[in-house]
């Protein structure tokens, strides 16, 4: 009993010597060798990877110069454009040329077809160091949507060599055509951008305009956009401050051609919410000669909470002097432009300022003086309304709204409290001695107390 696992070790050793042997026997086609120890090896012959070999076709292909190499084109749909193509011959033989139209490979959706140009001479022989002259004509369908088309004009099929088949040959002769098509969007939207400064826990309202330029009737299906804009905080991204549940959004009733529709946008922000909010409202526009991202209106909101605390300025009077104090306000502009090119007035709340004096006595009263409303205008539209159909319009670019007050001061130190209004922001100016004259530049003066200056008049 003892024996007999050494009898077992000894046939399991046995089969262990023998194994590479009985395996080399039975493979065929591949090469043995003996070890040191008079084992049989399995030798494995190296993998020979294929060489490309240039054809004749190829090895030595005709020296050719394309003059231009790349054309780029706009043509009005319906109208011929021709352009010149020069082919010279640097060879020492007789070329023979065969222009021939292919499609650009890798190009996308957008690629020309060939029936939209012609070529002439269809072919040509140049004998060596001779050059010939090739006309390239273009014509768009008139129907054609707009976009960049591109195509390939080969002038001899010779080729490049490859390892492997390709799946496009890579000619060597070629022309790069690139062809633009520009046309009058069928569909009009204004405006393109709304930004706005929205206050926590209230509710604002928007309209876009559509005007449908085609011969169809337009049916629209305005939602919040999918895709947002991450938002971050010191942590990393965060809940953004709306949401589509934030969003109450119209569409008119199909849009007859000619017609204008307008889509109503009301947002309702939380109580609590504070950030920055940028998507867009996508109007649902089936239509070919609108691309996805141009069927959009975006978004761009900054969204606070007016704190219940103001802001306060300690300074110091040195004699009896007035003092008269200015704040002024900027208002976000939005593009207040129609797809008609009238002036939009956009709906805002104005901001305005409680102020206060404090001094050595007391509380002062602090006398309005004047309200100044002043502004830049620019001539401009809407990036959709520059095809030509409206005229620039003259509309505010940045507007201001700046408050002056006045009070009788004294020696001692003083404090102005302000609690601002409808704005993030706001500038002060605090002015010692005579008192000030209306601030220069500005369009009108609206009095609201005791004036002390110039009124603009």
């Amino acid at each position: 009993m003892e024996q007999y696992p050494t009898r077992i070790i000894l046939v399991f050793l046995a089969l262990v010597l023998l194994l590479p042997v009985v395996c080399t026997a039975e493979v065929t086609g591949v090469g043995q060798a003996t070890g040191s120890a008079g084992v049989a090896v399995m030798t494995v012959p190296p993998v020979v990877l294929p060489v490309p070999t240039p054809g004749s076709e190829t090895a030595n292909y005709t020296k050719l110069e394309i003059m231009p190499s790349y054309l780029n084109v706009m043509p009005d749909p319906g109208v011929v454009k021709e352009m010149t193509v020069t082919v010279r011959n640097r060879d020492t033989k007789t070329a023979h040329v065969r222009p021939v139209v292919r499609p650009q490979p890798y190009s996308g959706p957008y690629v020309a077809e060939s029936s939209w140009i012609a070529i002439t001479p269809v072919n040509a022989d140049i004998a060596p160091g001779e050059s010939a002259k090739f006309t390239v004509a273009v014509t768009v369908p008139a129907e054609t949507l707009r976009g960049s088309y591109s195509s390939m004009i080969t002038f001899t099929d010779e080729a490049y060599p490859a390892a492997y088949p390709p799946p496009f040959p890579s000619y060597i002769h070629t022309l790069n055509l690139n062809i633009n098509v520009a046309s009058s969007p069928m569909i009009q939207i204004s405006p393109l951008y709304i930004n706005d400064q929205l206050e926590a826990g209230n509710e604002y309202s928007y309209t876009v305009d559509v005007k449908n330029k085609g011969s169809t009737s337009l049916s629209l299906n305005a939602k919040i956009g999918d895709e947002s804009s991450m938002m971050y905080g010191p942590y990393g991204p965060q809940e953004p401050p709306l949401t589509a549940k934030s969003f109450t959004i119209s569409s008119p009733p199909p849009i007859a051609p000619g017609r204008n529709g307008t889509v109503t946008i009301t947002v309702r922000v939380p109580p609590n919410a504070s950030g920055y909010f940028n998507g867009n409202i996508d109007l649902g526009i089936d239509d070919p000669s609108i691309r996805m991202e141009e069927g959009r209106v975006q978004l761009s909101f900054q969204i606070w909470k007016q704190p219940k605390g103001g802001f306060s300025k300690t300074f110091t009077v040195t004699s009896y002097e007035p003092i008269s104090v200015e704040l002024t306000s900027a208002m976000p502009m939005m593009r207040p432009v129609t797809v008609d090119g009238a002036s939009r007035n956009q709906p805002r709340t104005e901001p305005s300022f409680d102020a206060m004096l404090t001094g050595p006595d007391g509380r002062i009263p602090l006398v309005p003086v004047e309200k100044v409303i002043k502004g830049s205008v620019g001539l401009g539209s809407d990036p959709y309304l520059g095809g030509g159909d409206q005229p620039g319009q003259y509309q505010d670019v940045g507007i201001q709204y700046v408050f002056s007050y006045t009070a009788q001061g004294r020696p001692g130190r003083w404090t102005l409290a302000v609690m601002p209004k409808n704005t993030q922001s706001f500038e002060y100016k605090i002015s010692l001695g005579n008192e000030k004259s209306t601030p220069t530049g500005s369009l009108f003066v609206i009095p609201t107390g005791r004036s002390t200056g110039t009124t603009g008049q």
